[in-house]
């Protein structure tokens, strides 16, 4: 059995200041989906729990035409996938959030939590990623705003300063006539982590890419941009031919490992497919 004290702050505040005063065995939790199971497998043991369940209007979901969509890192992945504004302004997270595990999970876990923990494996950060999305973080000293492609460092770490937590994720106004695509591989289960994931959105402009993102997940050490394989089309005329260079092109920016879900070269295999097959799915919904 883990010991530890468990602490409720009431505000953003408090907590921070409870992370600052625990830097080395405080650990936040909120929804907790990732933090329990890290316990029970003895591969974290804080002496402190920092919960964020008590503090005010974290989990909000707020849409506005020239704002775009504000999420509070609070909020539960299940509430993100049937949130209304998201359905009908933001169809890529929509369906993202929709494969996430199981309801049980999404009823549990929270989209700030999912992103903190840093696993290249999870699935919302490449949509996130794939939208431009922004993230608020707050400490002691103030807050800080940076795009989601600089959060993730390495294997399960992210840019996270001492003593600050992930307040809010901001996603820009949905761009007109944006064409996108969500492909998780999955070895086994619905509920199972993708062997692949790939989440891509691209503009066209008389048969040219004007704009395109592609954000990979399950196939390095962080969920990742490839943007040679962006350059590969923009700009361009979109062709069979170039969409095959451009899966390619993604195979050689990954650096996938062997494991239960397939081998390195399986997964550089499935990129290549799975991305030339993402975009003609997003050219399809134009």
């Amino acid at each position: 059995m883990v010991k530890f004290e468990y602490l409720e702050p009431k505000s953003l505040k408090e907590a921070c200041e409870l992370l600052e005063q625990h830097p080395d065995d405080g650990k936040l939790i909120a929804g907790g989906t990732a933090l329990l199971i890290m316990m029970r497998m003895r591969l974290l043991n804080p002496g402190y729990i920092i919960s964020l369940e008590k503090i005010p209007d974290f989990n909000y979901i707020r849409y506005d035409d020239k704002e775009g969509l504000r999420i509070g890192a609070g909020a539960r992945h299940r509430e993100i996938e049937l949130s209304p504004a998201v359905r009908t302004h933001y169809p890529l997270i929509h369906e993202t959030f929709r494969k996430v595990a199981q309801p049980r999970i999404r009823n549990m876990g929270t989209i700030g939590g999912n992103l903190c923990q840093g696993d290249p494996l999870t699935d919302p950060g490449a949509s996130l990623m794939a939208l431009d999305a922004e993230l608020t973080l707050a400490g002691a000293k103030g807050k800080r705003v940076i795009p989601l492609e600089q959060f993730f460092i390495d294997y399960y770490q992210t840019d996270l300063r001492p003593g600050e937590i992930l307040t809010e994720i901001r996603v820009p106004p949905p761009a007109k006539g944006l064409g996108w695509s969500h492909i998780k591989f999955m070895p086994r289960s619905q509920e199972d982590f993708a062997t692949v994931g790939v989440a891509l959105t691209l503009s066209v402009r008389n048969d040219h890419c004007e704009d395109i993102r592609l954000a990979l997940n399950s196939v390095a050490p962080t969920i990742l941009r490839a943007k040679r394989a962006e350059g590969v089309l923009r700009g361009k005329k979109v062709t069979d031919q170039l969409l095959r260079e451009m899966g390619e092109t993604a195979a050689t920016e990954v650096d996938p490992m062997d494991d239960n879900r397939g081998s390195a070269d399986y997964k550089r295999e499935l990129v290549k497919v799975l991305v030339r097959r993402a975009a003609q799915e997003a050219l399809q919904k134009l």
